[in-house]
Parts: structure tokens; sequence; C-alpha cells
């Protein structure tokens, strides 16, 4: 099983309970391992597409476009304006629906989990049991992602903080947080796949030494909104001073350009505020502000606070670095 395909029908399986993954996506991955999906059910083939989505901006009026054959090419023929026409290539007419019930069987199983998932709701499913008696409940829909739904479905399981949830890619920081609040352990599923396979990394479904953010990587991202000066990590709003929000800008955009070394001196002109002054910032003064950043990371994750010196590393009379990874950056 390649992993970009297993991520690709997880990825689509989010989108909604009757998922489709189209012919143009599913080209690239035509071979063995697809036809081992057909096989087995877990795909199935829909009847070619006779009908094109209208173009881009119409006002016609025609509700779709007919495909037609022209000059030996398909095209998506425009009955208001011929030369509107989109050429189509034969994987574009295919389509294939995914059985999402029957994926999810096949990822437990090939995770190791003898008897079958169980479904607790439309979307999500309780995968099986750690050996040290963790739940691990897979959800599925987005949708499902949302405390009035999920929780009344989570009674079926044990109690935080016994319960790892899989989350489905595309749930924010804020949709996170509830039930980070709650004291479920939280794990990306994009991020426990199995490189190879369809199957999940046990090692990745429980809590790490860090504390219960862990160290996946959604739990690990800092969000910093340069131009707005704020910045949140691991899905809560970080407490800064604007000074310190400007110093961990730097650190954010170093790490994000993957040159992760933030100059001393970059650092010391950022806490100044880029201007010059008759007294310089001191060394003194920027480890400080960078003391305060580690605090508010380690807050904003629950972590203790000494594991703030791993979240930013200290190089001596160079700079800083954040650790990326396990800190996944972005900027917003």
């Amino acid at each position: 099983m390649n992993d970009s395909l297993a991520k690709l029908l997880l990825r689509r399986s989010a989108a909604g309970p009757e998922p489709i993954l189209s012919g143009r996506d599913a080209a690239p991955f035509l071979g063995p391992a697809f036809a081992r999906l057909l096989a087995k059910g877990i795909l199935t083939e829909l009847p070619p597409a006779s009908n094109w989505p209208p173009c881009a901006g119409c006002t016609c009026g025609f509700g779709e476009r007919p495909i037609v054959e022209i000059d030996g090419r398909l095209v998506a023929d425009c009955p208001d304006d011929a030369s509107a026409g989109t050429v189509l290539d034969a994987a574009d007419l295919r389509s294939f629906a995914i059985a999402v019930d029957r994926l999810v069987a096949m990822l437990a199983a090939g995770t190791g989990w003898l008897d079958p998932p169980e479904r607790l709701a439309a979307g999500v499913w309780r995968l099986g049991d750690l050996a040290e008696g963790r739940a691990v409940v897979l959800v599925v829909d987005l949708l499902a992602f949302q405390p009035s739904v999920l929780l009344p479905i989570l009674r079926a399981v044990p109690a935080p903080p016994s319960t790892t949830l899989l989350v489905p890619p595309g749930v924010d920081a804020d949709a996170r947080r509830p039930f980070l609040d709650m004291r479920y352990h939280m794990v990306g599923l994009l991020d426990a796949l199995h490189s190879t396979e369809l199957s999940l990394q046990r090692v990745r479904l429980a809590p790490s030494a860090l504390g219960t953010a862990g160290t996946d990587r959604d739990m690990m991202l800092l969000t910093v909104n340069v131009l707005g000066v704020t910045a949140s990590f691991a899905g809560a709003q970080l407490r800064l001073r604007p000074r310190d929000c400007d110093v961990l800008a730097v650190l954010a955009r170093e790490a994000a350009d993957g040159q992760a070394l933030a100059r001393q001196d970059d650092l010391l002109r950022a806490l100044s505020g880029g201007e010059d002054r008759a007294e310089p910032i001191a060394v003194e003064q920027l480890e400080k502000s960078i003391s305060r950043i580690r605090e508010a990371m380690c807050s904003a994750a629950e972590l203790p606070r000494q594991q703030g010196r791993n979240l930013i590393v200290s190089v001596t009379r160079r700079g800083y670095r954040l650790a990326s990874p396990p800190i996944r950056v972005v900027l917003a």
C-alpha cells in the first residue's frame, strides 16, 4: 500500500458520508495496490461520466456540459460557446466510491487488532485498545469532531485521559481545544499512519514523556500571525508581550524556512523593535524574553516548565532555534 494513496483515501473519507475518489487523483496510483482495494470492495468504480460541470463563472444557465468526442479528443462541450470547451482525458471520466467502513476495517486489521472495529456512530469507530487498556477512537467525519456531537458518542469508551482520539485531517486548533481541556489525548490520523501500508504506528497512539500534549505534529503546532503579532501553540493562544511575540516571529520564520537557527543579532533587533537605540538591548534582556516565550509555550501545551529548554534550544554565542521537529511551524 502506497502511503500517499492511503493518505489520499483518508483525506477523501473526511469530506463526507459518501466520499468519491476522482479518476484524475487516482491515476498516479493505478497498479497492484489499487487493484487489491478494488478486489476487497474498499473502492468501487462508478459508471464513466457523461457530463461535466459548467464553465467557471458561467452565466448561460446550462447546469452541465455534455462530454463529446471532437477530432479524437474528449471535450466538455459548452452549448453556448464552442471555444469554451474543456479538453479531458480518459482518467477524467473515471471515479471511485470509497467504502469507508471497509477502509477502517482494513486500517484496524493492519494495525494488529484481531476484532473488527466497533462503529460508535456515523464516521466514528473504536478501533481497539492498546496493551495498557487505552481505547483508540477514530473520527473520520469532520462534522463529527465537535463537542455537541462527539461527547455523547464517547460515553461508550473509557473516560479521559484513557482514550486516544485519532483526529481527521482538516480539524483546526480551535476545534481540538475543548477535547484537550477535557484531557483527551489526540493524535493526527495522518501523522500516526504507517509510511508504507494502511496501518497505524502504535508507538504514536499513547501519550509521550512530554506530557498530555505529546510530541505528535498536531499537538506541537506553532502558528504565528506575524502581522497581527499573535501566536498559538498546541491549540492555545500564547500570552506574550508584543516584543516577545516579535522575537518568536523571528524564531518561527527561520524554522519555517528550514534555516532553524535564529541569529542573536536578529533576535536583539526584533526585541528592540528594529529601532536604533542609544543603549542597545542587552543579551540578558533577550534571555529573559526567551524565558517568557518558553514559559508561555509550556503553559499552552500543559508541559512541565523545565521542558521549555527542549522547545527553544540555546546555541552558545550564536542564537536560538525552535526544536522543529517536533514543533511544526505555520506562518499566518
